[in-house]
């Protein structure tokens, strides 16, 4: 295993058992570009390989951050469900892109399973689209938009700060996505309305990234004939 990562024990809150998860050492990864959705793109290890940790026992997937974070009524959600056809496999030690994949993909199935909301579905959807993008493979637009649906959902029905994500930030990834899969004129709408919100003021980065982004949406809209 590469020496920028080491095991861990760690309890699994679902069955109780002693599971071995993998991290990635302090300052193992150097950030080299990040992309317009966020995106990060790393030299070395990527971190977000690691970023799913699945329990070898009972099959709970969740993001690191969040691995402890659930509900005794989800508990046996889980166990009745994943638990009940899950066989074991462990997913410790160094990941490809495609392990990557397929731990989001159990996390994701997780809060499937668990009836999630919309902003935590986002989020894992978005990742998978990050990194099929790494291969360069057409299922990125699929869950880019599966990550889109559920962003508009977030959107629409909770209350922000949703975690890390605030209204503006949101915003901004609805107009994004919507650019990304080719929805140009909502994509627009969707910058417009972020720029010409006056609370989009406390983040001006933001704000000129999204003035950019419109530029570059309009610009499209103009070769594809797309014009509203």
């Amino acid at each position: 295993m590469d020496s920028n990562l080491y095991n861990k024990a760690v309890a699994c809150p679902v069955c109780s058992k002693e599971t071995e998860v993998t991290k990635v050492k302090a300052k193992a990864s150097k950030v080299l570009t990040r992309d317009s959705d966020f995106c990060v793109h790393y030299e070395g290890i990527n971190p977000l390989f690691y970023d799913i940790w699945v329990c070898e026992h009972c099959g709970y997937a969740a993001q690191s951050e969040k691995f402890e974070q659930i509900s005794t009524k989800d508990v046996n959600v889980v166990k009745q469900t994943i638990g009940k056809l899950w066989h074991q496999r462990k997913f410790s030690g160094e990941r490809s892109v495609d392990k990557a994949i397929e731990t989001f993909k159990l996390a994701l199935y997780n809060l499937q399973v668990r009836k999630a909301k919309s902003s935590e579905l986002a989020r894992i959807c978005m990742r998978i689209a990050w990194l099929y993008r790494m291969k360069n493979d057409a299922k990125e637009k699929e869950f880019l938009n599966f990550a889109l649906r559920c962003y508009s959902e977030t959107y629409e029905s909770e209350r922000f700060p949703v975690d890390k994500l605030d209204e503006n930030t949101c915003m901004y990834i609805i107009g994004e996505l919507n650019r990304r899969v080719g929805n140009y004129n909502d994509a627009t709408k969707w910058f417009s309305r972020l720029i010409s919100s006056p609370d989009a003021r406390k983040n001006p980065t933001l704000l000129e990234t999204a003035r950019e982004q419109f530029q570059l949406t309009k610009e499209a809209m103009e070769k594809s004939g797309d014009i509203a």
